[in-house]
């Protein structure tokens, strides 16, 4: 599927993913967690080398035609809003964004874009309504208390208006046992076979805000899940990644009490959570895999400091 370009025209054709990916406000890394596939995947995507699949090119198409109604929806209420009791037109609402804690519980993603063309919409349609109820609908800071400007996350969840990832596919999360911290803390311990990144930078941000550590890792029941045999198994190429932010605790604490899913089981074209789990999925717990991912991490490297500067000088 090669890359489609016209000579002499001043931008290269879009394609299905780059189209989806851009109205989405998704960067190139944010669609890589939408959709649950490496960096370098969505690049092959976007520049054509690879189509995106199917299922994943309807679903998006689902959840845009979604957001839509909804910026419809929210739109409509912001227009009830514009007229005060006594009538009297008020044309300027403000719209807050969520708080990180609100992302969390209404499945939302971290996503500047996702919320710039989230509320370009509701304004549009607000905007739109007629001369006799538009208003114009402008961002503000998110408020921890739910009321006139982020009323809308009350029917975003009420809508179960799910966008954190694209498809939650059945066995979408890696689980494991805790002898898997044993095997985690000796490998970052030896720092033998760790593979250290940072990303996040851009021409506008040239500094990294996230450091990965990739370390070669195949689960035991791996070979039997894919029917692979035991030379196969040996070419999976599978690997276990931590993913953190350069930010936060020094002592790690951010990451004992975050919600995030810091550890990540990585295939060949597909990145799982990876989450502690002692009997099957519903025994599965995010809290007790972060608690003990910032005590191996505490008792590994002492510091974020230094896990950093080991990180850097690989």
């Amino acid at each position: 599927m090669p890359e489609i370009s016209i000579p002499d025209y001043p931008f290269k054709l879009p394609n299905e993913a780059s189209t989806l990916i851009s109205r989405f406000g998704f960067s190139q890394k944010e669609a890589s967690v939408f959709y649950g596939v490496r960096l370098d995947t969505i690049k092959k995507w976007i520049s054509g080398k690879m189509a995106m699949p199917d299922d994943l090119v309807i679903e998006s198409y689902n959840k845009l035609a979604r957001l839509q109604d909804f910026a419809a929806l929210v739109a409509a209420a912001y227009n009830d809003l514009a007229v005060e009791d006594d009538g009297e037109h008020m044309a300027h609402q403000y719209i807050s964004l969520p708080t990180v804690t609100q992302m969390r519980r209404g499945f939302m993603p971290v996503s500047k874009g996702f919320y710039e063309s989230l509320f370009a919409d509701i304004a549009a349609h607000a905007y739109s309504s007629g001369p006799d109820d538009f208003c114009y609908v402008v961002p503000e800071a998110p408020d921890e208390e739910i009321g006139k400007t982020n009323f809308w996350i009350h029917l975003w969840v009420q809508h179960d208006m799910q966008m954190e990832l694209c498809i939650e596919r059945e066995g979408s999360v890696a689980r494991f046992d805790v002898d898997f911290y044993t095997f985690l803390k000796s490998e970052l311990t030896s720092w033998k076979n760790v593979q250290s990144t940072f990303s996040g930078g851009s021409d506008l941000h040239p500094h990294p805000d996230e450091v990965c550590l990739d370390i070669p890792y195949c689960p035991d029941w791996y070979g039997e899940a894919h029917d692979l045999t035991d030379e196969e198994v040996a070419l999976a190429g599978t690997s276990v990644r931590i993913a953190i932010s350069i930010t936060g605790s020094d002592t790690f604490d951010d990451i004992a009490g975050d919600e995030q899913r810091f550890i990540q089981l990585v295939e060949d074209d597909d990145i799982r959570p990876m989450m502690e789990a002692h009997e099957g999925p519903e025994d599965a717990d995010l809290c007790a895999t972060n608690e003990n991912l910032a005590l191996i991490l505490r008792e590994v490297f002492g510091s974020r400091k230094a896990l950093l500067a080991k990180a850097a000088h690989q």
